[in-house]
């Protein structure tokens, strides 16, 4: 499935210096009038990701996109400790479900060797 506009801006601003681009800038590399790249810029204003600053050059308004909420890089080896990937009961499980997160022992014993994993290594780097 491809990006949405909202996640292709996202991903514009997140690669540019200092998170900060023109709205003009943004609207020309995607090929974007500036009706056309309003909305998914108002969208992820009113949500809070982004900042439109509003300048006057020469007579003109012109607006800078800020990016304020970066989109978090999630890596396979983040989740990759968890028994939920594994388990044969996974189509069966959720809330009010015959298994469920909160009362599976599986998913519990995990949360706690993660857990204490990280705490070595917490202890670890904490010693040198």
């Amino acid at each position: 499935m491809p990006d949405s506009l909202e996640d292709r801006i996202m991903s514009m601003l997140q690669s540019s210096k200092d998170c900060t681009l023109s709205q003009t800038e943004l609207g020309k590399t995607l090929s974007l009038t500036s009706r056309e790249i309003y909305r998914p810029l108002l969208k992820l204003e009113r949500r809070g990701i982004i900042e439109r600053i509003k300048s006057e050059e020469g007579g003109r308004v012109s607006y800078k996109i800020k990016l304020l909420r970066k989109k978090q890089k999630i890596d396979l080896n983040d989740v990759v400790w968890c028994s939920c990937l594994t388990c044969a009961d996974l189509e069966r499980c959720g809330r009010g479900q015959p298994v469920s997160p909160e009362a599976c022992a599986k998913l519990t014993a995990s949360i706690r060797a993660e857990h204490s994993r990280l705490s070595v290594l917490g202890e670890e780097k904490d010693a040198q």
